[in-house]
């Protein structure tokens, strides 16, 4: 190797070692600012969301530049977006209509400012969730199986299973055990609802969409972090939710085990971070390349060329 080729090899190291230490300095702060009681306004409110929200928006900062380095195409135009409709569908049923207009839900925080707030941290949990779930461990685990029908089913519910299982842990910071096995199967479903809309989409933004208004839906009337209090799931707001939830779900397996070949590729190819719907085409390229190199180098070497050089 060449001194010249030695320098750009370091210096290339040098940068990949600053950018994971910004990234793990912001993976840090994030922590620190959940933890710590930090006070950002007198309003007990409007605390409470920004305590949660900031951390979120830090740790987000760090997951976009590791889904840039993946060389993610996972932002551009989305496609397919009528099947975007009943994932609305289960997103807004997530509000309890029927337990909210019989008067046993209520919004006890009405100021604008909660409101914006409120819908800031409903965004930031769906950014932050969607980007690490469906935007770097989906192509983690699409890379890890073969690019096939069997892999890709694989993908899909193997991400959303390690999403609703991640939900376990709230059994450690007050949640009950009933209660958080429960957010555990539910979670699950969910992952399952934005991994659909990851691949029929192409665009993990509405991912972020989705997810977001699931959950500005589902935690409006609660007492935290929501706006609200009061015993917002009644029997008949559950009944609605499953009979809607068992019509979407069937419809998102169909199309999931319906997936055409070519919609894989397409996905494929964009998720990043070395995933290939053709393991062999970049192997190709890279044969190519190295015989157009040889090639290149013997010719250099060859007498014939040594002759005309002079």
């Amino acid at each position: 190797m060449t001194e010249k080729a030695k320098g750009h090899s370091l210096k290339k190291n040098k940068g990949e070692i600053v950018r994971i230490t910004i990234i793990v300095l912001l993976c840090a702060a994030m922590a620190v600012l959940d933890f710590l009681p930090v006070t950002y306004t007198k309003n007990e409110v409007n605390n409470r969301l920004l305590s949660d929200t900031v951390p979120l928006m830090v740790g987000s900062v760090a997951v976009v530049w590791l889904m840039i380095r993946g060389k993610t195409k996972l932002f551009g135009k989305p496609t397919k977006l009528l099947f975007l409709i009943p994932c609305l569908l289960i997103a807004v049923d997530n509000f309890p209509f029927h337990a909210y207009f019989a008067g046993k839900g209520e919004i006890l925080h009405t100021g604008l400012d909660n409101w914006l707030l409120f819908a800031l941290y409903c965004a930031c949990v769906g950014i932050f969730e969607e980007f690490v779930f469906r935007g770097i461990l989906f192509p983690l685990m699409a890379g890890s199986f073969t690019p096939d029908k069997k892999g890709f089913l694989k993908t899909f519910f193997f991400s959303s299973i390690v999403f609703g299982g991640m939900h376990i842990f709230n059994i450690f910071v007050g949640g009950g055990i009933g209660p958080t096995l429960l957010q555990v199967c539910y979670s699950t479903l969910i992952g399952g609802l934005c991994a659909f809309v990851l691949v029929k989409t192409k665009n993990i933004l509405l991912c972020a969409f989705v997810h977001g208004l699931y959950d500005f839906c589902g935690m409006l009337l609660s007492e935290s972090p929501g706006l609200g209090g009061g015993v917002p799931y009644d029997w008949q707001t559950v009944i609605i939710m499953a009979v809607i939830g068992i019509a979407v779900g069937l419809f998102v397996l169909y199309f999931i085990w319906k997936y055409p070949e070519s919609e894989r590729k397409e996905l494929y190819d964009k998720l990043g971070f070395g995933v290939r719907a053709d393991p062999t085409a970049s192997a190709d390229v890279t044969a190519g390349d190295d015989a157009s190199r040889v090639k290149s180098d013997s010719e250099k070497v060859s007498p014939e060329n040594g002759d005309k050089n002079k």
